[in-house]
């Protein structure tokens, strides 16, 4: 530098091209400041929980994710939502206008009739970040879900965490709805319809249609589109939708033939329809008892509700299966082959009072309660098995074969399996003092550890329905009731990780 000050006219180049570089943008401008990002532009959704925004952006290919927050309503508990859309996820969905560029991203978690405070995060590959504060005001809901907008707050939450943010309303009335955990609605779309057979993937809402062979997938944004079953035997989907090994485990009526195959069978499958696998219950069970040495006829019963599977779940734990059987028992199979591992029922119904080789298979309950017409199958990270147990003793049997117990009462009711001694256990259960009668339907899931969410559905004769917080001494966090026709309100309520949600 000594040398360049004893030249003047080097000096001033020097200073020139200092000048023309920053002008121009030098190598260390971040891609957040490159990007142009002006006004957040706002646009109202298909429903109030949901918001359009829009902005400038200059390069798209720079793009990480983009981020938001909502903050909760004043005297609100509930962790505040926060969503953040992968780079993958915006591209798959068109999100940016190459021509005009400019992205636009739907935010969904929103209050009703409300002034919604957000933060938006645009981040970019180089790191880089920027921040805008939106408001977003919003109107009143007046569509399908409004049963859920004034339940009767029978406990309300308090600051204690319930272990569960957030609720998935599977339901008869309309897409999936998001509850929070002070009972506020969060999102539904704008259709009525059915929801019970629906999940949320990776990127969207996926319902089963029940009257068709239809997957449906609904974007946060509300948006429809539809794909058709490609095996023509398939007529509907009933009951639940989960995640499998690589798709989605889907329980569906079949037409073989002139055939009706009813609740029976389950399979996986794709977002685009294709089935990429299939357990035929009824087949896998005819094999099994005649070679056990049993007459299967008088058991299964193609045309019949025999087997009314409600809840089937993967677990990769070891490559298997977990099925419910309302009118009979849980069973277990080798995802791979079919095979039967295990049974767990009633002893006192047709299956295992008449049945040699089926009893073979059946675990002894060595402490509490047997499931009965249970509901509602998921694993705890340790393995146990937890379930609805409804109480309700089969309803399809043959005419003279057990139908087995009733209770007066329902439970949610926890599981430690041992494959080795062919038992199992009990482990936790929560009574309610035995007042409560849920006898088809519901849920049961575990939250953080140790805390519940217990949905029944079909309480006062079939009228009412109750989410409930629970922790495993049975101290309630919070307790919301609704009115309800059979199942329609509540099918299932699963936690829902809005406070930290990733659409990849």
């Amino acid at each position: 530098m000594n040398a360049l000050m004893k030249s003047p006219t080097t000096l001033l180049l020097w200073i020139l091209m200092s000048v023309m570089l920053s002008a121009c943008g030098s190598d260390d401008e971040t891609q957040a400041e490159r990007a142009g990002i002006d006004a957040i532009a706002q646009a109202p959704g298909a429903t109030p929980f949901v918001a359009q925004l829009s902005y400038t952006l200059d390069n798209f290919a720079h793009l990480d994710s983009v981020h938001y927050t909502i903050a909760g309503r004043p005297g609100s508990h509930s962790r505040p939502v926060k969503v953040t859309y992968d780079h993958a996820w915006l591209g798959r969905r068109a999100a940016w206008d190459a021509s005009g560029k400019r992205i636009a991203v739907p935010v969904f978690g929103l209050y009703a009739s409300h002034r919604n405070e957000l933060t938006l995060t645009t981040r970019f590959r180089d790191g880089s970040t920027h921040v805008a504060q939106v408001a977003v005001a919003t109107g009143p809901y007046t569509g399908p879900a409004t049963v859920y907008a004034t339940p009767e707050v029978r406990t309300a939450r308090g600051g204690a965490s319930p272990g569960v943010e957030y609720m998935l309303i599977k339901n008869g009335v309309t897409t999936p709805v998001i509850l929070d955990s002070d009972g506020q609605v969060r999102w539904a779309g704008d259709a009525p319809g059915s929801s019970i057979s629906s999940l949320f993937g990776d990127d969207a809402f996926y319902v089963g249609d029940p009257g068709a062979p239809l997957l449906h997938q609904v974007d946060v944004d509300g948006t429809v589109r539809s794909s058709r079953l490609d095996d023509p035997r398939f007529t509907n989907f009933h009951h639940d939708l989960a995640r499998g090994k690589t798709g989605f485990l889907a329980e569906l009526d079949a037409l073989v033939g002139s055939v009706r195959l009813v609740e029976s069978i389950l399979a996986e499958i794709d977002i685009s329809g294709r089935v990429l696998k299939e357990w035929d219950l009824g087949q896998i069970f005819r094999a099994t008892m005649r070679a056990g040495g049993d007459n299967p006829d008088n058991f299964v019963r193609d045309g019949v509700d025999w087997f009314h599977m409600n809840s089937a779940i993967y677990d990769a734990h070891d490559n298997s299966l977990l099925i419910s059987s309302r009118e009979n028992f849980v069973v277990k199979l080798d995802y791979e082959t079919g095979a039967i591992h295990w049974l767990l029922g009633d002893t006192t119904k047709h299956w295992y009072v008449n049945y040699p080789s089926l009893r073979a298979l059946a675990l002894r309950i060595t402490e509490g309660k047997v499931p009965i017409g249970q509901h509602s199958l998921s694993v705890a990270p340790n393995r146990e098995l937890l379930m609805f147990n409804n109480g309700l003793a089969s309803a399809e049997q043959p005419p003279g074969a057990p139908a087995g117990q009733n209770r007066s009462y329902s439970t949610p009711s926890r599981y430690a399996i041992d494959e080795q001694a062919r038992t199992a256990r009990e482990v936790w259960t929560w009574d309610a003092d035995r007042k409560l009668l849920s006898d088809i339907c519901s849920s049961a899931y575990e939250g953080a550890p140790g805390q519940y969410l217990v949905a029944y559905s079909a309480l006062e004769q079939r009228t009412q329905a109750r989410l409930v917080a629970v922790d495993s001494a049975g101290r309630i966090a919070f307790d919301y009731a609704y009115p309800s026709e059979v199942c329609n309100t509540v099918f299932i309520a699963q936690p829902f990780r809005f406070e930290e949600l990733r659409l990849r």
